[in-house]
């Protein structure tokens, strides 16, 4: 194959007429990067040029080189043996860039390509929780934001691919850009490591985001149920307590209200029981009042010692000394006198 296209780049040299050897490759770049096309010919050749959406962009001349009108479009070339490449550089590319690239060797055909100018966003898992229970379904969402042309979204478990059956993908362009959603959902076991993966055709590498999904046991999360009861819990106690607590204090309340109407009967049957002037009217008041015709001299003077001489025994008699007895400023003497004393003396 290599033998034939040297024998027809000599057939062309000695007829005197060029041809395009191979023409331009499409290449899919990312937004503000270079995009780089070539383009080989057949000598001898005089004048080719480069378009961009059917725009000349750069001339080059077999005897004087690149004609250079716009800095962003520039080129290298490359002479072996009878044939020639010429590369097209298209410098800090925009996305007005995309479009045909056209190779035209003057007069003797043209060659084309596809230029793609795309962009990759932002990529992101918009989970704010990533704890959850075991066996329990969740959905994890991944963000795939401002992309050209619409990316492609897949996910990885552990390191595997995600069936496709456990995820779903929306998209939807605003003015320029794809914002791309992707929801996976599954019920884990155990912990995951999560990979949301989004590529397009100007990307080397796909771009990815990674989070760690933590699976606990069901036990270690009380549920809502239980949460509802412990609060109907705390709440009836607290309202029975408190309505306790108003019981008491009313019980409190009567008990010394009836002691205290007890106590005012009891002393106003006492009141009646008293004369206007707060005495009894039943029984006399008795005071008790010296006697001042009591005089210790005549008691001793009056002591009168007998001897028995059967006995031996001495008898000391105290004199019998009226009681005093003073009711309502009057003064009574007993009929029958009291012995106050009498004492034996051996």
């Amino acid at each position: 194959m290599h033998s034939t296209g040297c024998l027809l780049v000599l057939l062309h040299s000695f007829l005197g007429y060029s041809h395009i050897l191979q023409g331009p490759q499409s290449a899919a770049v990312l937004l503000h990067s270079d995009a780089l096309f070539n383009c080989t010919l057949s000598k001898p050749w005089v004048i080719m040029t480069w378009l961009l959406k059917g725009r000349t962009v750069l001339t080059v001349l077999s005897a004087t080189g690149p004609v250079v009108t716009d800095p962003r479009f520039t080129s290298r070339n490359n002479t072996e043996g009878n044939a020639f490449t010429t590369e097209l550089i298209i410098s800090n590319v925009s996305l007005q860039d995309s479009g045909v690239v056209m190779c035209d060797l003057q007069n003797n055909g043209t060659k084309e390509a596809n230029l793609s100018v795309q962009v990759n966003g932002s990529l992101q898992i918009t989970n704010h929780s990533l704890t959850v229970l075991q066996d329990h379904s969740t959905a994890i969402v991944c963000q795939a934001s401002n992309w050209y042309p619409e990316p492609k979204i897949t996910w990885m478990l552990n390191k595997t691919w995600a069936d496709p059956q456990n995820y779903t993908t929306d998209s939807t362009l605003s003015t320029d850009f794809y914002d791309t959603t992707s929801t996976l959902r599954l019920a884990p076991s155990s912990d995951v490591t999560i990979v949301c993966v989004a590529s397009i055709p100007a990307l080397p590498e796909p771009q990815t985001t990674t989070v760690n999904l933590r699976v606990t046991a069901e036990h270690t999360k009380p549920s809502n149920d239980k949460t509802v009861l412990i609060a109907v819990t705390v709440t009836v106690s607290a309202v029975a307590l408190i309505v306790l607590i108003i019981v008491g204090i009313v019980f409190c309340c009567k008990k010394r209200t009836s002691a205290k109407s007890s106590y005012q009967e009891e002393m106003r049957k006492v009141s009646q029981s008293r004369s206007p002037n707060g005495q009894n009217s039943k029984t006399p008041q008795i005071q008790g009042k010296n006697n001042l015709g009591f005089s210790a001299e005549n008691i001793s003077g009056n002591l009168e010692i007998h001897g028995s001489h059967d006995t031996g025994n001495t008898t000391a008699a105290l004199e019998q000394v009226p009681d005093v007895i003073q009711t309502n400023n009057e003064r009574h003497y007993p009929v029958n006198p009291k012995k106050i004393k009498q004492a034996t003396v051996v």
